[in-house]
């Protein structure tokens, strides 16, 4: 079954403003720090889906609505699909056909606030949280266009199909500082990635 989120995320060359608001968040500091990872995005050249093998695992996303523009970012819905395989796919592909995936390697911080039944939203270091909002602070390395920079998105969930609505919580009571924001580009993953694949 995919499972549905409701997003919201900026991107930057620059460190500073992001890493700002992320540290203010409920629970000051720094939160999670996670252990390296990298992707693989396949070039499917569209802002609407991705595809991306992440630690063994294959996972596709594909955009369920139009986007919710505010004047600080962009609200995006989501389907997910994710599945474990022995074999990586990349192990299949042919090397003149490697070009068309994308090598990205990311450090990660995360902090996990769980949506109460009164509609609060709480720092929580829970897991399997049915109702909640993720705050992740990235920064990410894309060797082959030379490409070092910072991510901040807010990732909500629900068991309820209310992930929109825990979104808007999230936003609401995190009051994070938007107008740090407003002029930073606001969109997906697949997004960002679609724009510079076409400048390779």
């Amino acid at each position: 079954m995919p499972f549905k989120t409701s997003e919201i995320r900026w991107f930057s060359l620059e460190k500073q403003v992001l890493w700002g608001i992320f540290e203010s968040l409920q629970k000051l500091g720094p939160g999670n720090p996670e252990e390296e990872r990298t992707d693989f995005y396949l070039n499917s050249n569209t802002p609407n889906s991705g595809i991306k093998i992440r630690e063994g695992k294959h996972e596709l996303k594909v955009k369920v609505s139009g986007d919710e523009k505010l004047e600080y970012g962009i609200i995006q819905h989501w389907s997910k699909w994710s599945y474990a395989e022995e074999e990586n796919i990349l192990n299949s592909v042919s090397s003149d056909l490697l070009g068309d995936w994308l090598k990205m390697t990311k450090n990660r911080h995360r902090k996990s606030y769980k949506i109460t039944a009164n509609k609060e939203v709480t720092f929580t270091s829970e897991e399997n949280i049915e109702e909640g909002v993720d705050a992740e602070f990235t920064r990410l390395e894309i060797p082959s266009l030379e490409i070092t920079g910072f991510t901040l998105g807010l990732e909500a969930f629900s068991s309820k199909n209310n992930s929109a609505e825990n979104l808007q919580l999230a936003l609401d009571e995190l009051q994070l500082k938007t107008s740090h924001l407003k002029n930073l580009k606001s969109c997906s993953y697949p997004e960002f990635l679609a724009d510079h694949f076409s400048e390779r």
